[in-house]
């Protein structure tokens, strides 16, 4: 591989670069705050209690900030929509490891979109219980789906105030829970704590590393920058300030927003709302800001599904440049959109249409247990491919010129997110849906091995 394949084509399946700086900050702001942090948080909650949640929260969002400071290294020596599947291919001797990591993640985000339609569909069918909320997944399947046929700055405009939207809400439930634990301070002068009745740690403390596929799905989105970076105005000079301060903001937003929840939100509580967060606001007597923080969690689950419409269409674009997947694929229309690619998509999505046979709520944890694992093992190559490519900048194999942004404590935090990672992927499979995650994965890798034999075979896939 040669540094000029990271660069557009000028033949008409190249991308055209639309998405404006503002674009790229709220996207990657708003990736990873979608329903895994509004709806999800109650599974860890229950799970861990609330300092072993907020332990999880941690760790995972320090190994999503090591990895997006390698990927940050990678996107600004070679923007590309193909992200990590194309630094795989380029770093990483056998393609096998570009054609895996590519599929895998391209079905995760497919899966995720499924999950975030259900998610949305049983909030918009709590406000109109008449319809169906496999009639909802079609209605709002199909105005996305028509988004990102526009174009790439349609997606990034929405996607803008969709970000927007999720964060002033976090901001404002922030403000309420502080408000809420000031009042039952000023009544009982006795400072709420973490503690449970079961102690600091109701299941013990190795049952945090079995609850981080859910953990980690919450800040899976976020290295969706990676992709945008190939369709930005000016990644060079914007990707170092966006990558380091959304990191932080993002652990800022979680931990603090997790941290007041899980003071106010007593461990093993149950009730009816569809968040702990519409919870809280009831709780502090704003029924109207609970319907608002409806929309906001409808508005996340939107957002999401939003975003994996762009992540999964660019990834199959990017892997039919690299003839991993079929050409067909390759090609855009005349704004730019990989329309083949958005459409079969689309069609492959019809899953969350299952809600009619299987319970919502069911779906929706099924869906989200099997695209968590994924984002971590995006997460190893991309951590991988930052240490080969810095390798090769010390060795003299590339020009110490390209690296426009310097990922610090080489090799040390691509080192330990890989270790951390693998440790996470392995600490699942002992968890209670474990072995059936185990298998699912190996059945999953299993068949694109297979068909990865049989595309090299077609293909002439080169071993480069």
């Amino acid at each position: 591989m040669t540094t000029s394949e990271s660069q557009e084509s000028p033949y008409p399946s190249s991308l055209k670069k639309n998405l404006k700086n503002r674009h790229l900050l709220m996207i990657s702001l708003g990736g990873s705050i979608g329903t895994g942090l509004f709806i999800g948080i109650a599974s860890p909650l229950s799970t861990v209690g609330p300092l072993g949640t907020i332990i999880a929260y941690l760790m995972a969002g320090s190994i999503m900030l090591s990895t997006m400071l390698c990927l940050g290294e990678l996107s600004c020596a070679f923007p590309h929509a193909g992200s990590f599947q194309h630094y795989a291919l380029m770093f990483i001797p056998n393609p096998i490891w570009s054609y895996t990591i590519g599929w895998l993640y391209w079905l995760s985000w497919v899966l995720s979109m499924a999950a975030d339609l259900t998610a949305a569909s049983m909030i918009a069918h709590q406000t109109f219980p008449s319809i169906p909320i496999y009639l909802f997944s079609l209605l709002i399947l199909i105005v996305l789906t028509s988004v990102h046929l526009t174009s790439v700055r349609a997606f990034g405009e929405s996607e803008y105030w969709f970000s927007t939207i999720k964060v002033l809400a976090i901001i404002a439930f922030i403000g309420v829970g502080i408000y809420l634990l000031n009042h039952q301070y000023a009544e009982t002068h006795i400072l709420p704590t973490f503690k449970t009745e079961k102690g600091w740690f109701p299941n013990g403390f190795l049952a945090i590393f079995v609850c981080m596929t859910i953990v980690t799905y919450s800040f899976q989105g976020v290295e969706l920058i990676g992709n945008a970076a190939g369709e930005a105005e000016s990644p060079q000079s914007v990707l170092p300030k966006i990558i380091t301060g959304v990191a932080f903001r993002i652990i800022l937003f979680y931990v603090l927003a997790i941290a007041v929840l899980a003071l106010v939100y007593p461990y093993g509580t149950e009730h009816t709302e569809i968040s702990p967060f519409v919870w809280v606001f009831n709780q502090a007597g704003i029924t109207f800001a609970s319907y608002i923080m409806l929309f906001v969690i409808f508005c996340a689950a939107i957002s999401a599904a939003n975003s994996a419409i762009y992540a999964s269409s660019r990834m199959l674009w990017s892997m039919a440049q690299d003839n991993l997947a079929p050409k067909y694929f390759s090609k855009v229309n005349r704004r730019g959109v990989p329309t083949k690619g958005i459409l079969f998509i689309a069609i492959i999505a019809l899953v969350s249409l299952f809600s009619k046979y299987i319970a919502a709520e069911k779906l929706y944890i099924y869906l989200v247990a099997g695209t968590g694992q994924v984002g971590c093992f995006a997460w190893i190559i991309i951590a991988w491919c930052q240490y080969r490519f810095r390798k090769g900048v010390n060795s003299g194999k590339y020009s110490k010129e390209m690296i426009k942004f310097k990922s610090p404590l080489f090799p040390w935090l691509a080192v330990i997110s890989i270790i951390i990672n693998s440790v996470i992927i392995v600490g699942v499979w002992f968890g209670d849906s474990g072995q059936f995650i185990l298998l699912s994965e190996v059945i999953l890798i299993i068949v694109i091995l297979i068909s990865y034999l049989f595309y090299k075979k077609h293909n002439i896939i080169k071993n480069d």
